[in-house]
Formats: C-alpha cells, structure tokens, sequence
C-alpha cells in the first residue's frame, strides 16, 4: 500500500483514520485529538471548549468517509474554535498523459463560473513538479465556494496524487495559503508493508 506521510506540525494538520471499529473508538479519537488541540494551545482550556471541538471532530470522521474519494484525509486546524478544513488524499495508478491527468486532477478545465481557474506549477523537493489551482464557484445558497487543489506524477510510485480541499471561506482559506502550500511541501508517498 502506498502511504502519503508528512512531518508537518501535528498541532495543526492531524491524519484522521478513515475506518472505525466502533462509535466509541471514533468519539474516543476525537476527544483526544480536542484535548490536544487546545492544550497546545492554553494551559487551562475550558471543557466547554475541548467538548465542542470533540463533538466537531467526531462529526468529520462520521461524516467524511465514502462522502468523497480519498485514501487519507488530513484536517488543517490551525484555530481549535473553528471547524478544521479537510484535505482528501487520493492515489491512483499512472494511465495515460501527464499533463492532461494533473491538469484533470487539480480540476484547471472545469467550469468556473466567478473567475477563471489559477492553475501553476507547484514544485516540492520530495514530489517533484506538480500543479496548484484554485477555483471559485456559487453554491446553491449563493456563498462563494473555493477549491484548492494539488496533484504530482510519481513514477517511482506508478502513481498520480492529488490533495485537495474544498472551502466556504475562501478569504481564510487565502489568508493561510502559505501554510498550506507549506503543508504540501512537506508530504512524501511511501510503501506501507503489510504487518508493519
């Protein structure tokens, strides 16, 4: 199995299992996870805090997977009062042209109906060279919505990545770009053994 690894700042980007063996063990994750969160943070958060960061976390790892397609799903949580922004991580073997499946992957040809899709090279010395967009578009309620969207060629790995999110606040989600760029800097696939 191929394994996407960081050495981000586990105070802010936390890997979240997408499989549980029960409620329990999902909602124990997620007060652990709160309780950590905040006390990285304040010497003496309030328990009114952690629960309400908890009861957010455990509503991501009920809610995420199967909703979207992802191998990994990384939460960006730099605020513990906010919502943590989910990134999905996906894989999938080589077929076909580089160029045309990362520009796929990171959506640059999709319809955008706000402003056109930025689309750039995004080059990180454990990935190599990739692209980076970002698209804008209406909700049905009418919020503008931002994705942000990565994508690498891996062929040591046989592998195309993508790491993508998707926002309702794309002024915060452009406010913390350079962290999340920085994010994307630090990941690396690696080959995950079974019974390791």
């Amino acid at each position: 199995m191929i394994f996407l690894e960081t050495d981000s700042d586990p105070a802010e980007w936390l890997l979240m299992p997408l499989r549980w063996d029960s409620v329990d063990e999902r909602q124990e994750w997620a007060q652990k996870s709160a309780d950590l969160l905040w006390r990285l943070r304040e010497k003496r958060p309030k328990r009114r805090e952690i629960r309400a960061l908890a009861t957010r976390l455990d509503m991501l790892a009920e809610g995420i997977p199967g909703r979207v397609p992802a191998h990994q799903v990384f939460l960006y949580a730099p605020d513990p009062r906010r919502i943590p922004l989910a990134f999905y991580a996906l894989t999938v073997p080589v077929e076909g042209d580089r160029v045309a499946k990362l520009r796929e992957a990171v959506q640059a040809d999709q319809e955008s109906p706000v402003r056109p899709v930025e689309v750039d090279t995004f080059t990180t010395e454990r990935l190599g060279e990739g692209l980076r967009s970002l698209r804008y578009w209406g909700s049905r309620e009418g919020a503008l919505m931002m994705s942000l969207n990565f994508a690498w060629r891996s062929d040591d790995f046989g592998v195309d990545l993508s790491l993508r999110t998707v926002a309702d606040d794309p002024g915060w989600l452009a406010a913390h770009l350079d962290e999340v760029d920085g994010f994307a800097r630090s990941l690396w696939l690696s080959d995950v053994v079974a019974g390791e």
